[in-house]
């Protein structure tokens, strides 16, 4: 099998982010890292921090900055992906 380069990775990695930010309520970066560990994706937590930073610039992903750790969601009229 082919290894995958690391653009392929990088957009794998920011899909299942995607993926795991809920709607109805917020998850942290430490969350998700913790749910990507779980299904063997192995990055380290600034990663997930950066990959949130870009995501929520492109997407419809409101960031919760009143507190740290930031919470993430979809905003609620959002269609998503």
């Amino acid at each position: 099998m082919a290894k995958k380069s690391s653009t392929q990775e990088s957009l794998a990695l920011a899909f299942e982010i995607l993926k795991r930010i809920p709607k109805s309520h917020q998850v942290t970066a430490k969350e998700l890292h913790q749910q990507l560990q779980h299904i063997g994706v192995e990055r380290d937590l600034r990663t997930i921090q950066r990959n949130l930073e870009m995501l929520c610039d492109h997407f419809d992903i409101l960031r919760d900055e009143r507190s740290k750790p930031y919470g993430y969601r979809w905003n609620k009229s959002s269609e998503g992906i």
